[in-house]
């Protein structure tokens, strides 16, 4: 187990309490993906809003009318994603039949592409990110280790056009395992050839992307908190078997931040535009904490499948690390 290491003062913009030297040996990173790389949560939020919009300005529906298929649609589908018996399209437009009132129910077939069309419009990697896995690809090995049900997440990687910035992909619904079980981690090292302790993860999640890469033994954790209540609550655990497990080493307000920890190139454009995040995400802080309001946070089941692309320094044929730990929860990024 990854000893419990400082955290970075994230009210410092600069990050002066870098501690490089825990840095050096990196050679690969982990990425997790939904609200990591992709802004999964918003983005689907924001794809049912225009849906609902869609709804009344072409359909007839009421505002509650519109407002309560969306919402219904969302939350059912956060639970199941997927369904392994029938097909991700078969699957979701049912689910659309099911939210639409008894009146509107013959569109969801019509409704559905349009969802789907939004949705991975709001879902595409920002183009600051873009340039960030491309610079950092140059010196790294990088990994995308995800939970969730394949057939979703494969979309997600084939629709975004994930899978050209990343030597190995790992999606937990394909092997036996998931996060924060390090063996899904020790797969990844085993495909890149390289050790635990040489690399890092960067993820949303204490509970599996944070855990999971400590239980792992890697070099470092960089969390990126979806709010800042999970900031305060987890200063408040004072567990020492919960700092052990969840305490990550670095604290990231968005990703652009890892150019701070790692010696790649930064254009102006990025600079700029992480100069924009930090006021808005300054303004937003200030408006949680008048409100007290935070972005609700849901955990969705999956079942675990086998699977695994990418190029490695090792023939891909070998076969992960035998596991000796016992079945990790059921976490799942993908909402």
């Amino acid at each position: 187990m990854a000893s419990t290491k400082k955290l970075t003062n994230t009210n410092n913009s600069h990050n002066s309490n870098i501690h490089y030297d825990e840095l050096t040996e990196i050679k690969a990173i982990f990425f997790d993906l939904d609200n990591t790389l992709i802004p999964t949560r918003s983005g689907d939020s924001k794809a049912c809003r225009e849906v609902s919009e869609i709804l009344q300005r072409q359909y007839g529906f009421t505002k509650d009318e519109a407002n309560y298929s969306t919402q219904n649609f969302l939350k059912s589908f956060r639970r199941c994603p997927d369904n392994c018996q029938t097909s991700l399209d078969i699957w979701r437009t049912h689910l659309w039949h099911e939210a639409l009132p008894p009146k509107y129910k013959q569109l969801a077939t019509t409704i559905y592409p349009i969802w789907l069309s939004l949705r991975y419009r709001y879902l595409a990697i920002p183009k600051e990110y873009v340039q960030l896995l491309k610079h950092l690809r140059k010196h790294y090995l990088l990994a995308l280790i995800t939970n969730g049900p394949s057939n979703a997440q494969w979309e997600k990687v084939r629709q975004l056009n994930v899978r050209q910035y990343f030597d190995c992909l790992l999606v937990s619904g394909d092997l036996p395992w998931e996060k924060p079980n390090p063996n899904i981690f020790y797969s990844a090292c085993k495909y890149l050839n390289v050790q635990p302790q040489q690399c890092c993860m960067v993820g949303d999640k204490l509970e599996s992307d944070i855990k999971g890469g400590n239980l792992a033994g890697l070099s470092a954790t960089f969390w990126i908190p979806l709010s800042l209540d999970e900031i305060e609550k987890l200063l408040r655990n004072t567990s020492e078997e919960y700092a052990a497990e969840h305490k990550p080493t670095f604290i990231l307000r968005n990703l652009l931040e890892f150019y701070d920890y790692f010696n790649v190139t930064k254009d102006k454009e990025e600079e700029q535009y992480e100069e924009r995040k930090v006021e808005e995400e300054k303004h937003n802080e200030l408006l949680l904490l008048e409100q007290k309001q935070v972005p609700e946070y849901k955990k969705c089941q999956s079942k675990n499948i086998v699977y695994c692309r990418g190029r490695s320094s090792s023939p891909a044929t070998q076969p992960p690390i035998e596991f000796l730990t016992s079945e990790s929860d059921n976490s799942s990024d993908s909402i």
